[in-house]
C-alpha cells in the first residue's frame, strides 16, 4: 500500500501548476445553483423534496480540519461518536453511529469502511449529508441517511495547493493537491496527504455548563487535564482520479482513494485498564467511471473495488505481536440510465455489491486461536428505479422504489463451534418526496420512505472476551426494518442572505437490535444481542442562517448560523410489555452554530460553537472496583429507574479561527480547538482533547 502513495505523489511532482484559481463568492450559495449528485440523479438542490444538507469546498478550507469526523462535528448537527487512535462513526437521526444505519460513499460508491476517520479533506468538492432512510436508492444499512462525499474535477489549466500545519501536542500535517489538462481530453486530479500526532493529548479542565454532582461522577473530575494514553498517531492519505474525455458525451474516469496508518497507538481508555497497544489499518478504494450521453439518456457504469485490512497488536512497540486480523473488501457495480423527458426526470438501474469479512486471532505465540465472530460475506442484487417530476415550475414529486435479493453467509468456524448458516431475503423499499413553493424562495416539503437491515456476523455468532465482558451472538437475531416521515418548511432568499428551515421527523423502528447485558455472580459480565419489539425516534430539524453583508451588497460576509438536529423522543421496547426505555448511544441534542466574518481582501475570522445533548449509555467501568469507585451503588441509590445505566450530561464546545489569503495565493491562519478547554466525552472514558491550537500555512497555484 505504501508503494500506491509513493506513486501518487511522484506523480504529483511531474506536474507544475500554471494559473491561480479565483475566491469563491462572497454571497450566500444560491439554492438554484446547488448541485446534488447522492440521490444517483446530478440535480439541483431545490428540487430535491429529501432533506439534503451540503458542505462546500470553501467551508472545508475555512475549517483548518483534516479529517471527516472533525468537520462533520462542528459544520452539521448529525451525531459523531470520535475515539483516540482514528476511529469514529456518524449517525443521523437519532440512529445510533455505525454502518448499520448510515451509508458513507465516496463518489457515489460504498467504503468498505464505518470508521470515517480514514477518508481525507484535500480533494473534496462538496459533502452532501442526505437525512432520511434511502434504502430505495443505496440498499440495506441507510436507515438513518448517507454521506456522500463527491471529489474534486478539474479538467482545465493546472491548478493546485500546497499546505502545511503544526499545533499542539506535537501535531503536524501537510498535503498536496493538484489538478487539470494534461493534454486534450486528458485531466487528472491527485491529492497526498500526511498527519501524526507525536504526544499524548490531554483531556479538557474546565466546565461552561452547570452540572449536578451525579453528572460530574459521570465525566469524573480525576480526569480533568489526565493524558489520553495511545493517542499518538502518523497516517498517510491519498487519492488520484484520471479521466479522458473522448467527446462532449463521453467519458472515463478512474478513481483512487486510500489511506495508510501504521503503528496507530490505542490505550484502550483514559484509565488504560486494556493496555497501550498499536493497530495497522490501511483502506482503499478502486472505481472506474463510464459515462455516455445519447439523447435523452445519460448512462453510467461503475465497477469498483475496496478494501480495508486491519491488524491489533498486544503491545506498542517494534517487537509487538499481532492478536487479530481483520481483512474486509467490497466490490460490485452499479448501472444505471438516468432519462431527461422535459422537465421530469427518470433513473433505471441495477446495484450489484458482494462484501467479504475474514478475520484470525493469535495467542501470545502467534498461533492461531479462536477469532471474534466466524468468517462471513453478504450479497445483493439490487433494482431500482427513482423519479423526479416537476409537475409545475413550484410542485416537484420524487418517487422511487428499490427491489433487493440479498444473501447473507456465515461460514462455519470449530474454534468458535459455530455452524455455517445461510440467509436469503428479498426486500421491497419505496419512498415518495414532494416540494412545494408557496411563494419566491418559500417551499414546503416532505418525504417518507422504508428501510431495511442485516444482522452481521458478530452479531450472529460473535464471542469474544474484552476486559471483564465476554460477548456472545445470537443465531437467532431477525433484520431490522423502519418507517420515516418527515415534513417541512423553508426559506432562502439568495440576495437578502437568508436560508432558514424547519423540518419534523417520525421513525418507526422494528426489530432494533440492542445490547443485553447480565451480570455473573463473579462481577464479569455477559453480552449478547437481542431484537427489541419496537423503537420510535422523532424529533426537529432546524436550521437558520443569516448573512448580515447582504445589508452593503456583500462589501463582506458577516454570517450567523445555526443547525440543530433535537430529538423529542427516542425510546425502545424490548418485549410487548415492557415499558419504554432509552435508546443507547444517541444523543438528544446535537447543534453548531457560529459567526464567520470574510473580507474581499482575503480576511477570515470565525466563533463557533457545538451543543451535545445528553446520551445513555452502559456502566461499562462498573466492573473496575477502583475506577469512579462507588458510582454504581450512587447511580442505583439516586437514580433506581435508570436500570444501572448512565445518563452522560451534556457539553458545549467553542472554537475560533483566523485566516488572512494574499492575493489568492499565500494562505496564513490559526484555529483554536475547544477555545475553552471543555472537559467531556463522546464515549465513556474516552475524553476529549482540551484546547489545542493549529498553525496552517498554504499556497495555492
Amino acid at each position: 500500500m505504501k508503494q500506491k502513495l509513493t506513486l501518487l505523489i511522484a506523480a504529483a511532482s511531474l506536474a507544475l501548476p500554471l494559473s491561480a484559481s479565483t475566491t469563491d463568492s462572497l454571497r450566500t450559495a444560491n439554492i438554484d445553483e446547488v448541485l446534488v449528485y447522492g440521490t444517483r440523479s446530478i440535480l439541483p438542490l431545490k428540487k430535491v423534496p429529501s432533506k439534503i444538507e451540503v458542505i462546500s469546498a470553501e467551508t472545508i478550507q475555512r475549517s483548518g480540519f483534516t479529517s471527516l469526523p472533525d468537520l462533520l462535528k462542528n459544520h452539521s448537527s448529525v451525531d459523531i461518536i470520535q475515539y483516540p487512535g482514528f476511529n469514529a462513526t456518524v449517525g443521523i437521526r437519532g440512529f445510533k453511529p455505525g454502518k448499520a444505519y448510515t451509508t458513507v460513499l465516496i463518489n457515489g460508491i460504498p467504503t468498505a469502511s464505518e470508521n470515517i476517520s480514514t477518508i481525507a479533506l484535500s480533494d473534496i468538492a462538496q459533502i452532501e449529508i442526505l437525512k432520511g432512510p434511502f434504502s430505495s436508492v443505496y440498499g440495506t444499512n441507510a436507515m438513518g441517511g448517507v454521506i456522500n462525499i463527491v471529489t474534486v474535477q478539474h479538467k482545465e489549466q493546472l491548478t493546485g495547493r500546497v499546505s502545511a500545519t503544526a499545533g499542539s501536542y506535537d501535531t503536524y500535517a501537510g498535503t498536496l493537491a493538484l489538478g487539470g489538462r494534461i493534454v486534450s481530453g486528458l485531466s487528472f486530479d491527485l491529492s497526498a496527504g500526511y498527519t501524526s500526532e507525536h504526544t499524548n493529548y490531554k483531556a479538557g479542565n474546565n466546565d461552561i455548563l452547570r452540572h449536578n454532582s451525579l453528572a460530574k461522577a459521570i465525566v469524573d473530575p480525576e480526569t480533568r487535564g489526565a493524558t489520553m494514553p495511545g493517542s499518538t498517531h502518523g497516517v498517510y492519505t491519498g487519492s488520484l482520479r484520471l479521466g479522458y474525455d473522448f467527446s462532449p458525451n463521453w467519458s472515463v474516469n478512474a478513481y483512487e482513494n486510500l489511506f495508510i496508518g501504521d503503528a496507530i497507538r490505542t490505550g484502550g481508555s483514559i484509565y488504560g485498564v486494556y493496555g497501550l497497544s498499536q493497530k495497522d489499518v490501511t483502506r482503499s478504494l478502486t472505481s472506474l467511471e463510464v459515462l455516455g450521453q445519447v439523447g435523452i439518456h445519460r448512462l453510467a457504469l461503475r465497477p469498483y473495488y475496496s478494501f480495508e485490512v486491519s491488524q491489533n497488536y498486544n503491545k506498542a512497540g517494534s517487537d509487538a505481536i499481532i492478536t487479530y486480523r481483520r481483512n474486509g473488501q467490497d466490490y460490485g457495480a452499479i448501472l444505471q440510465d438516468d432519462m431527461t423527458l422535459g422537465a421530469h426526470r427518470l433513473t433505471l438501474g441495477a446495484d450489484y455489491k458482494k462484501s467479504d469479512t475474514k478475520t484470525k486471532s493469535f495467542d501470545a505465540t502467534g498461533a492461531q486461536k479462536a477469532s471474534y465472530n466466524p468468517d462471513y460475506s453478504t450479497s445483493s442484487l439490487g433494482f431500482f428505479a427513482q423519479t423526479n417530476l416537476s409537475v409545475t415550475e413550484r410542485f416537484v414529486v420524487s418517487a422511487g422504489a428499490r427491489l433487493d435479493l440479498m444473501r447473507f453467509d456465515l461460514s462455519a468456524d470449530s474454534r468458535l463451534n459455530s455452524e455455517a448458516k445461510h440467509e436469503q431475503h428479498l426486500v421491497f423499499s419505496p419512498n415518495l418526496g414532494l416540494k412545494y413553493e408557496l411563494a419566491r424562495g418559500l417551499r414546503l416539503h416532505a418525504s417518507a420512505g422504508t428501510s431495511f437491515a442485516a444482522p452481521d456476523a458478530y452479531r450472529k455468532a460473535g464471542q469474544y472476551t474484552n476486559g471483564k465482558t465476554t460477548t456472545v451472538g445470537n443465531r437467532d437475531l431477525r433484520p431490522e426494518s423502519s418507517l420515516t416521515i418527515d415534513g417541512g418548511i423553508g426559506y432562502t432568499n439568495y440576495e437578502k442572505g437568508i436560508d432558514l428551515d424547519a423540518t419534523y421527523f417520525y421513525t418507526d423502528h422494528k426489530d432494533m437490535i440492542i445490547d443485553k447485558v447480565t451480570t455473573n455472580p463473579d462481577k464479569t459480565a455477559t453480552k449478547t444481542f437481542v431484537n427489541s419489539d419496537k423503537a420510535r425516534m422523532h424529533g426537529l430539524e432546524l436550521m437558520a442562517a443569516y448573512d448580515f453583508g447582504s445589508l452593503v451588497d456583500y462589501a463582506f460576509s458577516l454570517k450567523a448560523y445555526a443547525n440543530a438536529t433535537l430529538l423529542l423522543h427516542s425510546k425502545m421496547k424490548l418485549a410487548a410489555a415492557s415499558d419504554w426505555t432509552p435508546i443507547k448511544y444517541v444523543r438528544s441534542q446535537n447543534i453548531t452554530f457560529g459567526l464567520d466574518f470574510t473580507t474581499r481582501e482575503g480576511l477570515q475570522f470565525g466563533l463557533s460553537g457545538r451543543y451535545i445533548g445528553q446520551r445513555w449509555e452502559d456502566n461499562w467501568f462498573g466492573y473496575y472496583p477502583n475506577i469512579r469507585t462507588g458510582l454504581a451503588a450512587r447511580v442505583a441509590a439516586e437514580q433506581p429507574d435508570w436500570g444501572g445505566r448512565l445518563q452522560h450530561p451534556s457539553a458545549l464546545i467553542f472554537g475560533a479561527s483566523l485566516h488572512y489569503t494574499i492575493k489568492q495565493r499565500l494562505g496564513l491562519g490559526v484555529n483554536v480547538d475547544n477555545l475553552y478547554d471543555e472537559h467531556y466525552t463522546e464515549k465513556d472514558g474516552y475524553h476529549m482533547p482540551g484546547r489545542t491550537v493549529r498553525f496552517k500555512l498554504s499556497y495555492q497555484f
